[in-house]
């Protein structure tokens, strides 16, 4: 089996799995050849790929995480708003994983626009009862944890699909009524006495980030239960890797990055660690590109094959990159495929970009080297703005139009961030996000940052997809 992206299916391909709509029902079974007419309603339904079979992953076979039947139905009991039957299949999930040896996380999901709530609640069940698994949780403790994830997004039923699927920008009302939908899941379990607490806890808090700038409460990493922390780290990996009207998927292995990228920020180190070891970071079956200039498919990706995969090559021998002979060669980062990156775009899409007002980023910092950095980063989508000082950056706002965000080193001399950022709300009346950059992570950094009401902060060393998400977090609003 071989995971091919909608955009390149063709006419003539072999169908390997069979493809579902919201309710259940087969659309196309495995087997069917491929016809346009096929592909152009599968594009339009939101689906994001289909396994194919062809000789080059003819020996690859890649099973579902859960069988098909538990997975529809616990579909149909979320979209149904039914919280009891949503409890039994949390246990069903529980006890299905408990009782294999290995469990598959390969299998990418195959999932139209239609469902994604739905199917979205199924996934962070099943990746938070795989984490939970590894990190030594009982199976009292696994079912409520599965149980609050597949609970987790009830809220959003209330919230208008316009919104839910809006293609650009969040409006601040917007925005706001879409981080209504936590607070409202957790009034559906509320009254509820045959649910833990434990579980409608869960899922109320789902949102909160470890520095404590998350949402509804603004709670500590500390102050969460093991179960938050969880279902946090799965949401946030499922809506990367999902196709949605509003952006393209992130790769597996681009959402890991961005999960570590936000270690201390947003998500607990330890539970990202577990993730990491679970969780392959190029699933059986996909194509990637290698340092030598071939193409191969993902065979064998198990423990230390995680990062170092056995590959199926086109001519039909195997390349085990483990192996002395194959250690200089290595699997490219997938590009980046969301929206705030051009590498992956048609070339219409950048002149429309070129001839359109691009959003100007204000970068503060001391250091030459990191000002140089973010801008390699930024430029290619965004004006990007350079001061090397609070000064600057102030003299700058006194006397030219305001940029759309200042990314703002806080570790400067003379005048550092916090300082800086403080009269630069004087001058713009506190308009402008403020994405801060440290080195520190500290209780007194993060509630300074906070009190300012900072759009966000990173911590070095960062990654530039982590930085790239958060640019486009503050610009279109986080769902």
């Amino acid at each position: 089996m071989r995971f091919v992206s909608i955009e390149d299916a063709r006419p003539g391909m072999c169908l390997a799995y069979d493809l579902y709509d919201s309710m259940g029902r087969t659309m196309v079974g495995s087997g069917c050849e491929l016809t346009a007419s096929y592909i152009n309603k599968l594009n339009e339904y939101g689906f994001s790929g289909i396994y194919i079979e062809d000789e080059q992953s003819k020996d690859i076979y890649i099973e579902a995480t859960i069988p098909e039947k538990l997975r529809q139905e616990g579909f149909k009991c979320v979209q149904e708003n039914d919280i009891d039957r949503c409890a039994e299949i949390a246990q069903q999930i529980v006890e299905n994983l408990l009782s294999r040896k290995n469990v598959c996380l390969d299998m990418t999901d195959l999932r139209s626009y239609d469902d994604y709530t739905y199917a979205h609640s199924v996934n962070v069940a099943v990746l938070c009862c795989v984490i939970g698994m590894g990190m030594g949780m009982s199976e009292r403790d696994l079912n409520y944890l599965v149980t609050a994830a597949l609970l987790h997004d009830l809220g959003k039923l209330a919230i208008p699909k316009e919104i839910l699927n809006k293609p650009g920008r969040l409006t601040p009302d917007e925005y706001q009524l879409m981080k209504t939908h936590s607070t409202r899941s957790y009034q559906l379990l509320s009254k509820r006495w045959n649910i833990s607490a434990h579980i409608k806890q869960t899922v109320l808090l789902h949102h909160e980030n470890v520095d404590g700038s998350g949402y509804p409460q603004g709670l500590m990493g500390d102050e969460q239960s093991l179960s938050v922390r969880i279902v946090h780290v799965a949401d946030v990996y499922d809506a990367l890797t999902s196709r949605r009207p509003y952006k393209k998927p992130y790769s597996p292995y681009e959402a890991v990055e961005y999960l570590m990228g936000a270690c201390g920020i947003m998500f607990d180190k330890n539970v990202v660690e577990v993730f990491m070891e679970r969780v392959p970071l190029f699933p059986r079956g996909t194509e990637v590109n290698l340092s030598d200039g071939r193409k191969g498919l993902i065979y064998e990706n198990k423990g230390p094959h995680n990062l170092r995969p056995v590959l199926n090559m086109p001519d039909g021998t195997k390349l085990d990159l483990m192996e002395n002979k194959n250690l200089n060669v290595t699997i490219l980062p997938p590009e980046y495929l969301d929206t705030v990156s051009p590498d992956s775009e048609e070339p219409g899409r950048k002149k429309m970009v070129q001839e359109t007002a691009r959003k100007k980023i204000m970068i503060v910092d001391d250091m030459k080297t990191n000002l140089d950095a973010m801008r390699g980063i930024l430029e290619d989508e965004y004006t990007v703005i350079l001061c090397k000082c609070g000064k600057q950056a102030l003299h700058y706002l006194e006397h030219n139009e305001f940029p759309d965000l200042i990314i703002m080193d806080v570790d400067m001399p003379e005048m550092n961030g916090i300082e800086t950022t403080m009269r630069a709300n004087k001058l713009t009346g506190g308009r402008i996000p403020v994405l801060f950059v440290t080195a520190m992570c500290d209780a007194h950094t993060v509630m300074t940052c906070r009190r300012l009401h900072a759009a966000g902060y990173i911590v070095r060393p960062y990654k530039a997809i982590y930085i790239k998400s958060e640019v486009e977090r503050i610009f279109s609003g986080w769902r």
